[in-house]
């Protein structure tokens, strides 16, 4: 019995050793499902047609214009409702991490401004290049 157990240990290493060498992944249940999922997927893909790239482009070009509309709402104080717009929860997940990128850079910007207002106090002279004069 013993024999046994330890050449089916060996095996399953080696096996798994190959895998990762093949595919360049590593060894789980969960990249074995995503690798004939996707496989599955482009074979389904190509047969009705459908043009993966393409939708990749729609998506970012109707993410580009929710910006835009959001910030054409922002400039005229007007509530912007997506959710009224759009019912699929899949959009309003990735309005929401676009959200939380801005905040994000938002925080980024008020730090550098706060470093500015402490070299004026100081003394040193910082330019605002975002400033237009003489308009």
């Amino acid at each position: 019995m013993e024999p046994v157990t330890y050449l089916a240990g060996l095996s399953t290493i080696m096996i798994g050793y190959l895998w990762f060498l093949y595919h360049n992944r590593e060894v789980s249940y969960r990249s074995a499902l995503n690798l004939t999922v996707s496989k599955r997927q482009n074979a389904l893909y190509e047969k009705r047609g459908f043009d993966l790239q393409k939708w990749e482009n729609l998506i970012e070009e109707a993410n580009a214009l929710r910006k835009e509309v959001k910030s054409v709402a922002e400039e005229y104080d007007v509530e912007w409702n997506e959710k009224k717009d759009e019912m699929t929860e899949e959009v309003h997940d990735a309005l929401r991490e676009e959200r939380k990128k801005a905040k994000r850079k938002g925080k980024d910007e008020d730090e550098d401004d706060d470093d500015a207002g402490k070299e004026k106090e100081k003394g040193g002279k910082k330019s605002d290049d975002g400033m237009k004069g003489g308009d």
